[in-house]
């Protein structure tokens, strides 16, 4: 049983090299396969150690750990490995159908899941910088997979701006590893509190969480996202928006841990930081025509929003935040799921030109309007779960609580702009909706049914976090979510009749590469001011 996260590695690898060499359709149905195996062998992992994750670290070649490679798992990276295998599952059902042929296309997927599988469960730095380095050439080459001038470009953009991030972590990590002589996180961590004041050791703090922080899309570095999510084929934007970028907040979570006992107080810096990218993004989604980028930006607003209570660093605001990043992620792999097939049919991605939706697509619109309700918090919904554990922990600070409501009111607002598309008369002829996209999108929605009804069993069982104290429904959610709808429907109608001018120079915003990397040198000076001088 300790082996199995080295095969969770390997399997969607190796898998991946012989779908390429042989180029055969019937070869590639290895790629499910490999899913349902890695599947059962994370459920009896599971199953094994979940009382007792202290005895998961695994060190390859019996070396000492502190120069030895290693995976580790714990709680946390468990919900984080159960979260990709889902998505992977998603992704590869939903393309499976027009893509089942296209080894190329299958090759790069299922290599990028044994990546991203290594970075959730490295116990090693240096192996971060690694699998965070494949990761991001990886997803590179989805970006610009269509072969589009547009993606070509985004896919640019996004390497660059992201090779950046990642060279700002791999110097924080040489400058870990001068002071404390290892790369082993565990180690790093023990031995953290007898040298924490070293000087080094925050700038190590400040390289490593600017580089996560461009790959968690946190503001002011978050540019790379909407232009990488609206270029890019429907389903590798599902799965940057669900899972991709999740990966930077679990590192986010990741790297804290690690220097917890230095002591450094970044629980309000990170607050503003989420706070900020949380209103920004909501303003930017709304001000979007296309549909894809208004839920590139709406992405932006929610990474901020789980910012925002992951700064906590413990507690249930904390716990929250992770709850939210697995309602965030099934949210908007339907969202982007229902995008792709909504613009094939209409042949737009102009909200404007897009109406009668759910009259042509019925069983997709129905995915999708419970993915949007569940993002605006709709009582018996996951998301409804994690923003009122969230609201439950902000309750004692008034500008916190009224920050994240304005932020809540936002999110409604968006998908209220979204939701128009739904009705209306049908404007198009019959559409033959494929089965496996029906079952992706019909078996996410339940997904989010299910966090929704039986979130406190859920949560003991991985975290040993009691949330029963949220109730699943009542008058006064009922109430607090039809006040928050009816703000959001206020807000939707000022800012399309009244605001339409100012809306319409937000749609035009755009942020070249080189003003993208003063922002992101300009984010390293604040933080080296409030780590260090402050």
């Amino acid at each position: 049983m300790i082996h199995i996260p080295i095969l969770l590695v390997f399997i969607p690898i190796i898998s991946a090299i012989i779908i390429y060499l042989f180029k055969n359709k019937h070869m590639n149905v290895l790629s499910l396969i490999a899913q349902a195996v890695m599947t059962v062998l994370t459920v009896l992992y599971f199953l094994e150690f979940r009382l007792d994750f202290t005895a998961t670290t695994f060190v390859f070649g019996g070396w000492d750990d502190r120069i030895g490679i290693s995976l580790s798992n714990d709680p946390l990276s468990m919900g984080f490995v159960f979260l990709s295998l889902i998505s992977w599952w998603a992704v590869l059902l939903y393309v499976f159908d027009t893509k089942k042929t296209d080894h190329t296309f299958l090759f790069f997927l299922m290599f990028l899941q044994g990546v991203f599988l290594g970075l959730l469960q490295t116990n090693d730095l240096f192996n971060m910088f690694v699998f965070l380095e494949l990761t991001t050439i990886i997803v590179t080459i989805l970006i610009a997979f269509n072969k589009a001038g547009d993606s070509f470009r985004a896919g640019l953009y996004y390497l660059l701006l992201n090779t950046s991030g990642v060279l700002a972590f791999l110097i924080g990590i040489i400058m870990v590893y001068f002071v404390f002589g290892t790369i082993n996180i565990h180690r790093i961590a023990d031995a953290m509190p007898l040298l924490s004041n070293h000087l080094i050791v925050k700038f190590a703090y400040i390289l490593m969480l600017s580089g996560i922080s461009v790959k968690s899309a946190l503001f002011p570095v978050f540019t790379w996202l909407p232009k990488a999510h609206g270029a890019a084929k429907s389903p590798i934007s599902a799965l940057l928006s669900g899972l991709i970028v999740k990966g930077g907040l679990y590192l986010f979570i990741r790297i804290n841990i690690m220097f917890a006992t230095a002591g450094f107080n970044y629980g309000d810096f990170f607050f503003v930081i989420g706070a900020v990218g949380a209103i920004l993004g909501v303003v930017f989604a709304f001000s979007q025509t296309s549909i894809k980028q208004l839920l590139a930006y709406s992405t932006v607003s929610q990474v901020g929003l789980i910012t925002m209570a992951l700064a906590s660093g413990t507690g249930d605001l904390f716990y929250g935040g992770v709850f939210h990043v697995f309602n965030h992620a099934l949210s908007k792999m339907v969202l982007f799921f229902g995008a792709g097939i909504i613009i094939k049919v209409y042949r737009t991605k102009k909200i404007g030109e897009i109406q009668g939706v759910f009259k042509a697509l019925p069983v997709l619109s129905i995915a999708m309007i419970i993915a949007m309700f569940s993002l605006t918090g709709l009582p018996l919904l996951g998301g409804y779960a994690s923003k009122s554990v969230i609201k439950y922990a902000l309750a004692d600070d008034l500008i916190k609580s009224f920050v994240f409501t304005v932020m809540n009111i936002g999110t409604a607002t968006v998908m209220i702009k979204l939701g128009v598309i739904f009705l209306g008369y049908k404007s198009v002829s019959y559409w033959k909706e494929r089965k496996l996209q029906v079952v992706t999108l019909l078996g996410l929605s339940s997904l989010m049914i299910v966090l929704g009804l039986f979130y406190t069993p859920i949560f003991l069982t991985f975290y040993g976090q009691d949330f029963s104290h949220v109730s699943r429904i009542n008058l006064n959610a009922i109430i607090d979510y039809a006040v928050i709808i009816a703000w959001a429907y206020l807000a939707y109608l000022v800012l399309t009749k009244k605001l339409g001018k100012v809306v319409d120079k937000l749609k035009k915003f755009n942020v070249s590469f080189e003003t993208a990397n003063i922002l992101f040198i300009a984010y390293i000076v604040v933080l080296i001011v409030f780590f260090v001088l402050l």
